[in-house]
């Protein structure tokens, strides 16, 4: 099962066939009932990296861009249902996923349809999967121990007032670095910097929230 189909099912959704014999550029599939491209991105559309050789949608990805809720929410699909959600319940959300299939996406700002690049990477098994994040166009695997380990570290630092940013780019200000020496957590603090431009660590960073 591709992304666009698990949307449908998701969703409830209805498709709407077109008329064009060819190669789809979203999924790849051939089709009879293409829908033509001008139809349905409009001259402002970036993701063009993202699709493949083709000369129109097939209905079931036609779907998909008919509604900018796909590109502007976080959501999460799977066969039980569809649901937007919060950044706020991104971590718990990437922790505890539903019943296999499913699907994951984290928006920002809602401009990039970066699940684009995920089309045949619907997930199958709850411990490790692909999802996407607006920030990073390419899918982005969850590998629920390291993620958990990831998340153990972020909460620790974030108790000792290691900004997120310091955290995602590895770079410490002096002051931390005073303060870990004071502590005597400055293996710690050193730690941390390796894991820098990993994207799964980077998501985690995005997703933690502080410990009341």
């Amino acid at each position: 099962m591709n992304l666009s189909k698990l949307l449908l099912i998701a969703t409830n959704g209805d498709i709407k066939k077109g008329d064009i014999t060819g190669t789809c550029v979203v999924c790849g599939a051939e089709t009879e009932s293409g829908i033509p491209l001008k139809k349905m991105v409009s001259d402002n559309f970036t993701g063009w990296n993202c699709l493949f050789s083709g000369n129109c949608m097939c209905p079931e990805c036609a779907f998909i861009f008919s509604d900018q809720t796909f590109r502007r929410r976080s959501w999460l699909a799977s066969e039980n249902g569809f649901k937007t959600f919060k950044n706020d319940e991104a971590c718990s959300i990437l922790f505890s996923p539903p019943a296999s299939p499913f699907f994951i996406h984290i928006a920002k700002i809602g401009q990039k349809q970066t699940w684009l690049r995920c089309m045949n990477s619907v997930a199958n098994n709850p411990n490790q999967y692909w999802f996407s994040h607006e920030n990073y166009d390419i899918p982005i695997l969850f590998e629920k121990n390291k993620a958990q380990l990831y998340l153990d570290m972020v909460l620790a630092a974030l108790d000792m007032k290691i900004t997120k940013t310091e955290l995602r780019t590895g770079e410490f200000k002096p002051k931390t670095w005073t303060m870990a020496y004071e502590k005597g957590c400055q293996d710690f603090l050193r730690g941390l910097g390796k894991f820098k431009r990993d994207p799964l660590w980077e998501v985690i960073v995005d997703v933690a929230r502080r410990r009341e």
